[in-house]
């Protein structure tokens, strides 16, 4: 049997392209925004437990993770985290959204050749 595959989409960061440095970077971000609320290695903790669970609701990518940091920020200040801060974390994530997609280097080539017979998303 025979397929003509003409479309083909990825979602591969991490694995094609540069993605958990960005997701770091804003981990720290946040931990500096509620510094005076909790510990960071506690907030932390705290953010990934919020992460499994919303996966669910949310699924996996920048705006679920956007929305545990903000769910997160409202549960370690008992729902006393100011407006700034909730607007700095919704500008974290379009921060993230708006990073040009690195290949890292052993993507490339696949990525040009599977490129010649079919378009990729």
């Amino acid at each position: 049997m025979s397929l003509n595959v003409t479309t083909i989409s990825f979602d591969a960061d991490d694995t094609l392209w540069h993605n958990e440095r960005f997701f770091q970077l804003t981990q720290a971000r946040f931990a500096g925004l509620l510094s005076e609320f909790c510990e960071a290695t506690d907030l932390m903790e705290k953010l990934l437990q919020a992460e499994k669970w919303n996966i669910i609701k949310y699924g996996f990518g920048i705006k679920g993770f956007v929305l545990s940091m903000i769910e997160n920020a409202l549960e370690v200040t008992h729902n006393q985290v100011s407006r700034d801060v909730i607007a700095e974390l919704i500008e974290a994530g379009k921060d993230m959204l708006a990073h040009p997609i690195e290949l890292l280097p052993h993507a490339a080539k696949p990525l040009r050749q599977l490129r010649q017979n079919a378009k990729l998303y």
